[in-house]
């Protein structure tokens, strides 16, 4: 067998420390892994539209909106393992610019004209790099991955990159602008229009700052914004950001990441104007077949939470039988 190149060789290293110091994480992508061996085909992308909890994410069809978070499948090789999972979308990553080639090329291999599953693809600047090179490596890696992925995503919650996304309007503007004129390059050069995506993690109240920031992403023509639940947050606190958020964003997608433990918070968070969820570190303690067991438990259509004065159950996004099971 010939050996692999310096860089290869590197990368797998890499990837062997990092599963090797977070065995659970291991433990969930091993589980995917074998979940998606074998030929069983995937459903065609037409026949998303069919299933009882389908909806639509920055214009694309899923078949729920349950969807494995960044981290997970750090490379591509999940996906199929996250469809047969039951999720609604699935989300590789990050890629930075040092596994960027390699992952190019595993997306492109795994790229077939009308799989059901969409796929986005997170990326983030190079560990310590500083604030015009953070530019760069974001627009480098997008321009590469656009080819491969239905939707993209800058993460910006990172804390090398958290630091600067709402502290530095002229910074944040500058990324913005031009990660959107490069997506749209590619689209009026005969590319799909790829949707593009910001995530941020942001404190239990929304500063002054954040919302302009928010404001910019929305004047810059985003189609999402990725919320990350700060740690140990109470879920009537997520709940209360999320509408706020939601209400800075106005159409933009709101999807909700992090910190989800069964159906009822999925509900919970749908109603607080979250247009979809991803789970994390759920996947890492309960296992990765969570979207079967949780779908049943979600009403098909959760609507909005009542206005202030409404009648508190007005409108139920749990069945009835199954609401004690799930409190």
């Amino acid at each position: 067998m010939p050996a692999l190149p310096e860089r290869g060789r590197r990368a797998w290293t890499g990837r062997a420390r990092f599963y090797a110091r977070n065995w659970r994480l291991l433990r969930a992508a091993l589980r995917l892994w074998l979940l998606g061996l074998g030929d069983l085909p995937e459903a065609p992308r037409h026949a998303l539209r069919e299933h009882p909890h389908a909806t639509r994410l920055m214009g694309l069809d899923i078949a729920n909106p349950i969807g494995l978070a960044a981290g997970i499948d750090r490379s591509g090789r999940l996906l199929r393992g996250a469809s047969r999972a039951g999720y609604g979308f699935s989300e590789v990553g990050s890629v930075t610019p040092q596994s960027l080639a390699a992952s190019v090329r595993r997306l492109g291999r795994r790229r077939s004209p009308g799989q059901a599953m969409p796929r986005g693809v997170n990326i983030r600047p190079a560990t310590g790099a500083s604030a015009e090179r953070m530019i760069d490596d974001y627009l480098h890696c997008l321009r590469r991955l656009l080819p491969v992925a239905d939707y993209l995503v800058l993460n910006l919650s990172s804390p090398f990159a958290r630091r600067g996304w709402a502290a530095d309007p002229v910074w944040l503007e500058s990324l913005l602008t031009r990660a959107v004129e490069a997506r749209d390059q590619y689209h009026r050069n005969g590319g799909g229009r790829v949707p593009l995506a910001i995530k941020v993690a942001l404190a239990p109240q929304v500063s002054r700052h954040q919302q302009q920031a928010l404001l910019s992403c929305r004047r810059a023509g985003l189609d999402g914004v990725l919320l990350v639940a700060a740690p140990g947050q109470p879920e009537a606190a997520v709940c209360q950001c999320l509408r706020q958020v939601k209400d800075l964003i106005g159409e933009m997608a709101l999807i909700s990441v992090g910190g989800i433990a069964d159906a009822a918070q999925v509900a919970g968070r749908l109603r607080a104007g979250a247009a979809a969820v991803q789970l994390f570190s759920a996947v890492l303690g309960q296992g990765p077949a969570l979207p079967g067991r949780w779908l049943e438990q979600l009403h098909p259509d959760p609507q909005p939470d009542p206005r202030p004065g409404s009648p508190p159950d007005q409108h139920p996004d749990l069945h009835t039988d199954l609401q004690g099971e799930t409190a």
